[in-house]
Order: C-alpha cells, then structure tokens, then sequence
C-alpha cells in the first residue's frame, strides 16, 4: 500500500475536485478547480524525481545528446532514436543541460496537448483527469515519454477524422511519428475509426475476442510463426527475441479483465445513447472497443498487449465519463460513478504498489541518480503491479 499511495492521493484528489466542480455552477470557482488541476499535475509529473523504470533509459540518454552543431552534421540515420525527440533534448539540453529540467519541458508538453484534448471532449475536466490517471495515464507521464506525445498527439488529430480532413489530421500524426515509430499504426485509422459499424458486427467482434481469451489460442505466435516463413531471417529473430522478453506471461482472469468484459458489455448496451451523446461519438467508441480487443487478443504477450492497446487509451478517458451520463435513473448513476471512483483507486493500487514506483520530488527531495541507480537494481526483478 505504501508505494501506491500518493498515486492514490493524487486520483482521489481529482475525484474530489471533479465532485466539486460538478456542484457549483460558480465560473470562477470552476477556474480555480482547472488551475488547481494543473498546478497539482506539474508538481506531482514535472518535477518527479527517478521513478519507475524507463529514467534509467531516458537519463544517460539525455546526457548523450549532442549540441546543435554536431546534431546537424551527423546522418539522421545515426541519431539516438526519433529526431523530434531528439531534437526536443538537444533543445533543453541547451537551455539548461539539467535532466530534471527535460523531465519538466515534457510534462508540460503532456499537459497541454491533454488541456486542450479534455476541454474539447470534456465537460468535467478534474473527471477527465482522474480517468486518464487511472487508464494508463500514469504510465504515460512517467515510462513513456516518447509515447505519450506521439499518442496525445493522435488523441488531439482526432477532430480531424470527425471533420474529414486528412492533411492536418496526417501533419499531426507524423510528427508523432517523429517521437514514437508506433505512431505509424495510427495513420490507417483516419478510414475507419469514424465509422458506425453495426451493433452486432460490435457485439460479434468483441465475443470472438474473449473467447479466444478463455481458449488461450496464442494468436500472436500463430502471426510470427506464419510470418517467419516469409520474412527476412534477421527480422524473425528480432521478432521472436521481442516475444521472449515478456518473463511474465500474459494477464489472467482477474480485476483487469473482468473491468474490460464490464467496459465492453456496457458500452454494447448503452450504444445508441452513448452514440446521442455528442456528434461522431463513435470515434471513441470504437478506440474503446479495439482498445479492449487489443489488449485481451494479444495477451500472451504482455509488453505487446499493453504497447499497442495503450494507443487507444485516449478512449477510455472519455466513454468512462459518457458511461455515467447513460444511467437515467439518479440513484443508479450514482451508484455507478462510486464504481468509477473504487475501481479507479483499485486499478492504480494494482499498478503502482512496487518498490520502484516510489514517489519521490526534487522540489521536497529526492535521491540522485547513482543512490536511485542502485535501488533500481535491486528491485528490478520484484513482482510489478498489474
């Protein structure tokens, strides 16, 4: 419990505000709640001290980026990894060579594509914040910091598959390329993510996934094993050495997937109220969906699960909040959010109550990087939340 708790704190403290903010109609109260949504955001993400597991990456990293005049005489080939990333550390680096200052220009970069993602979809953005905290937006502002641009990137391009238009939606999302090569499995949603697909395909689509979930049929080592016979030997190796670094197997049947099963069969029955509920809704209907499919498809492999289910996570954020506005009846929606609420504290206890998920901050102290170095060794191999 210790080490998942200020996790928990900072999601019942989005609860609270969220609570707060749907009370009052005050205007001015509701902008001190959104101000204090984002001071409580920078503090706790921006100036975070060396948690989890990716700083050990993005740390030695940072300190071997080169100055600009290097940079731009050496093939791009040759760069470290995706140039607007890159770029972006080359940039801080200049400004103040300081990691935790790189650290505080990326959060910031996170909170504003975030800001203007919620204020577009949301009506209660403290909610909105509690539920991407909760689905895999801690993970986002801490281990993936390549990943969580290119994808908040893609959650704000998505008015642009409501509206048609490709080029800016196509613009955006190769600059998030340019952060995250796996942003490239965005570009084909542009023709498909807006559709209205029929109810049943829906219901059709998401019973095979589960059962193939039950079944343990191991589709994704079906896929490289049929792919091997006709790719390149290098590539099958580099294929089959990804799917052995996942040490842990796949997910059971437990809280997670019972929440997804819930999630799924809510949203299959609530389809045609959540689709009333504002204008091509579907778009985060069927992120919900393929979100789900994704992760409960390709479980055997957990690292490859969650990467590429986490791409459709924007989703989550708002249907969750759709889902409460689909109980009529006022006791039954209050019932529902208080599920909301318990299963959001549950989920992030689940996935944060680890050694290496201790908080620290610089701004109240935090250990360096060698004394940080040292517990990450140790406790690399411990049991991880789930």
């Amino acid at each position: 419990m210790i080490h998942a708790l200020p996790y928990i704190l900072i999601v019942i403290f989005y609860g609270t505000l969220a609570i707060l903010y749907q009370q009052t109609r005050n205007e001015q109260m509701r902008i001190y709640i959104k101000t204090a949504c984002i001071g409580i955001f920078i503090f706790f993400f921006g100036f975070r001290g060396f948690i989890f597991y990716d700083w050990a990456s993005y740390y030695p990293l940072f300190h071997a980026f080169p100055d600009f005049s290097t940079l731009i005489t050496t093939p791009l080939f040759k760069w470290d990894t995706e140039p607007a990333f890159v770029l972006l550390g080359v940039v801080c680096k200049t400004l103040y060579p300081n990691y935790h200052f790189f650290v505080l220009i990326c959060s910031s970069i996170n909170l504003v594509l975030l800001w203007i993602f919620f204020k577009r979809y949301s009506d209660n953005i403290p909610l909105t914040f509690m539920l991407f905290l909760a689905f895999n937006g801690i993970m986002l502002c801490t281990d993936l910091m390549r990943n969580s641009i290119s994808i908040l990137l893609f959650a704000n391009s998505v008015r642009y598959i409501e509206n048609r238009k490709p080029l800016p939606f196509f613009v955006i999302n190769i600059l998030g390329v340019m952060f995250h090569k796996t942003s490239l499995l965005l570009l084909p949603t542009y023709f498909f993510l807006h559709l209205r697909f029929n109810k049943w395909f829906l219901i059709i689509l998401f019973g095979v996934a589960n059962a193939m979930f039950l079944l343990h049929i191991p589709i994704l080592k079906t896929i490289i094993l049929f792919l091997s016979n006709y790719v390149d030997s290098s590539l099958t190796f580099w294929m089959t050495m990804y799917t052995k670094m996942d040490l842990d197997g796949g997910f059971g049947i437990g809280l997670g997937y019972l929440e997804r099963l819930l999630t799924g069969t809510l949203t299959l029955c609530y389809l045609k109220r959540l689709r009333s509920l504002r204008p091509k809704n579907d778009i985060f209907i069927n992120s919900v969906i393929l979100y789900i499919i994704i992760f409960i498809v390709f479980n055997e492999f957990r690292q490859v699960s969650m990467r590429l289910s986490n791409l459709f996570s924007f989703g989550y954020w708002i249907l969750w909040a759709d889902l409460i506005k689909c109980f009529t009846i006022r006791s039954n929606r209050l019932i529902f959010a208080t599920f909301v609420a318990i299963y959001c504290i549950l989920r992030v206890y689940g996935n944060c109550n680890y050694a290496l998920a201790d908080y620290e901050n610089i701004l109240t102290g935090a250990r360096p990087f060698n004394e940080r170095l040292i517990f990450f060794r140790q406790h690399f191999s411990d049991d991880r939340g789930v």
